[in-house]
């Protein structure tokens, strides 16, 4: 098994994390055709975990990253492991639309999306820069998430 501070273990952790996200989104897409948002953060998902994979190749500047965040990654990974049975039974759950809003919501509030991407003391420019788009991305998700729960639209 490998250690919870091992860089590249961590990396490649948090982007499957991400695919799974992006599954779930493309599968809601599919029930829900109407509905673009969900095909949109399907997509962004996708790229948020290339963006970290591209992350893998700079292992010399991600040991403030991973020491900083003290990752277990057995609850990253059970996580995912949660996530894609969810994926699995999206099309038979008979989750409402509005349902589907308040787990992506959940989700995207949860602990992995939440904490992972702050800078922190020590991180290279070229990691705070991708956290922080992440970051941002992440924001985005809920402000749009949030909308038709609020009622709003547009």
């Amino acid at each position: 098994m490998e250690a919870d501070n091992d860089p590249v273990a961590v990396i490649d952790a948090l982007a499957e994390h991400e695919e799974t996200l992006g599954a779930l989104y493309t599968a809601y897409a599919d029930l829900y055709p109407t509905v673009e948002l969900w095909r949109t953060l399907a997509g962004e998902e996708y790229g948020h975990a290339a963006l970290l994979r591209s992350l893998a190749k700079r292992t010399d500047e991600l040991g403030p990253f991973v020491d900083a965040r003290r990752f277990r990654l057995d609850e990253v990974r059970a996580e995912t492991v949660r996530l894609r049975s969810i994926v699995r039974t999206a099309s038979v759950a008979g989750v409402g639309l509005l349902g589907a809003f308040r787990l992506a919501l959940k989700l995207e509030d949860g602990l992995i999306e939440s904490q992972v991407f702050t800078v922190c003391e020590g991180d290279s420019p070229e990691l705070a820069a991708v956290l922080t788009s992440l970051a941002e991305a992440t924001e985005g998700h809920r402000a749009h998430l949030s909308e038709p729960l609020s009622g709003k639209s547009g």
